[in-house]
């Protein structure tokens, strides 16, 4: 009896059986959603949301002339903040290549660090999936290559 796989890989399911989940996922966070609606309503009402919508489309859009000059200001002020962050960001992580290929770490130290046998030491080493057999303290025991799936 084998165990249930513990690393799910969503991207190996069929095309039509991922639809279903994600269709499923979907439907199920919408219906939660659809559940906060009567309380997001009250909420907006208490707060006024609904004292604005009456003065704007159902008196004839009764607008604050000073709403009208602020918002293009306010819309300008946020994407200069916003390239401003992103130049900054682009200053400060200029010279970063973080892409570098790290260097190994010696067999020995893994193996003194893992408390591992020299076998797995090997087989850690040579291959990119591998299967490792731990005893009761969490050390490997053995490690054997792991075929790839479809």
């Amino acid at each position: 009896m084998t165990p249930p796989p513990v690393i799910v890989r969503p991207e190996r399911l069929a095309r039509q059986k991922r639809f279903l989940q994600r269709a499923a996922t979907l439907l199920a966070w919408s219906a939660y959603a659809w559940l906060w609606v009567p309380l997001v309503t009250l909420i907006a009402w208490v707060l006024g949301l609904q004292a604005g919508w009456d003065r704007l489309y159902l008196q004839r859009n009764a607008v604050d002339p000073f709403i009208l000059a602020a918002l293009p200001i306010i819309a300008l002020l946020c994407g200069l903040l916003l390239i401003g962050w992103a130049e900054y960001n682009r200053a400060r992580f200029a010279d970063a290549d973080r892409r570098l290929r790290r260097s190994d770490v010696a067999d020995a130290a893994v193996r003194e660090r893992l408390q591992a046998p020299a076998q797995v030491m090997h087989t850690l080493r040579r291959h990119r999936v591998v299967t490792v057999r731990m005893d009761e303290q969490a050390r490997p025991m053995k490690a054997w290559r792991t075929p790839r799936g479809p």
